[in-house]
């Protein structure tokens, strides 16, 4: 097994230490050409779902973050981060396939503030047991939208990578909690 993939096996060929790979003004594209209405209609609700929980994840991680200049902050600035990039992927590909963000998506805002923040008041260990939910459910959609979506290979690529920085998140949550 490759360095890039020793703490995650599910990252396949995935280099799970770039945590904000390059975009490049080559890589947008318009998708929204060529698409059934059905077609359209499934990746609408799977990039919106993807996109939502992205929010979610990053606004966890955020209201988690403290003042403290430790390891466990710095690894979780990086998975906030991560989060970010994710979102702002699936963002893209919306604007690519000519669709627009869901219009409650605040509502998982306010619902990672408060599995965030509450967790946070809980302690390290309560915040890396929600972190290891959080990405557990996120790996479960990835997948079933992943298998359920006929994406092009480009969306395919993104949606697997950003996969497998889950996984990486759940092994490096796991490692963290088992060293408290």
């Amino acid at each position: 097994m490759s360095e890039k993939n020793r703490t995650n096996p599910q990252a396949g060929d995935h280099d799970i230490s770039i945590i904000r790979p390059a975009l490049r003004l080559e890589d947008i594209r318009n998708r929204n050409r060529d698409n059934s209405p059905e077609k359209l209609r499934a990746v609408k609700k799977a990039l919106r779902t993807l996109h939502t929980l992205e929010l979610m994840a990053q606004t966890i991680y955020k209201f988690q973050i403290t003042k403290e200049p430790s390891e466990f902050n710095r690894q979780l600035t990086a998975a906030m981060c991560n989060e970010m990039t994710h979102y702002q992927d699936y963002q893209v590909k919306l604007y690519e396939y000519g669709l627009r963000p869901g219009i409650f998506r605040s509502a998982y805002w306010l619902v990672g503030f408060a599995f965030g923040f509450g967790s946070r008041l809980l302690g390290r260990k309560a915040m890396l047991k929600t972190g290891i939910w959080a990405e557990t459910k996120a790996v479960h959609h990835y997948g079933e939208l992943l298998n359920r979506v006929d994406w092009d290979e480009d969306c395919r690529r993104v949606i697997e990578k950003n996969q497998a920085d889950e996984h990486g998140h759940i092994n490096r949550w796991r490692a963290l909690l088992e060293s408290l």
